[in-house]
């Protein structure tokens, strides 16, 4: 029993050593201070305000209105494909932003259909 208890605590020394070795050893107790520094300042942050997003929702229920929700699911679906795939091919930085402006849009369009028959929320565009 003796044995077993010390075996464990060898083991768990040498595990907490060596994970204090890789966060705080090779340099790197700079970049893990302000890690620890923005995770504890980040919810206080709060800036966010979601009536910026009004318009955004404005449009999305727009388009929803006007194409019914299989065909918007789809068309949702068909852009979250490209822009992935736009996403993987893509070089340049632009055409990178672009393609998740796809994915995005795709998203919206996915999440009105998704909200109103599989959640049953009929209140989402009104």
């Amino acid at each position: 029993m003796k044995s077993t208890l010390k075996n464990l605590s060898v083991r768990l020394h040498t595990r907490a050593f060596s994970a204090a070795k890789f966060l705080f050893g090779r340099k790197e107790i700079r970049s893990t201070l302000v890690a620890v520094a923005l995770a504890s300042v980040a919810p206080m942050a709060s800036a966010v305000d979601m009536s910026d997003l009004g318009s955004a929702t404005g449009i999305v229920c727009l388009i929803s209105a006007y194409i019914s929700g299989p065909w918007l699911y789809a068309i949702g679906v068909v852009l979250i494909i490209v822009g992935a795939v736009a996403i993987g091919n893509s070089e340049s930085t632009i055409g990178k932003m672009i393609s998740t402006v796809f994915v995005g849009l795709g998203l919206a369009s996915v999440a009105i259909p998704i909200v109103k028959n599989h959640l049953m929320i009929n209140y989402t565009c009104s």
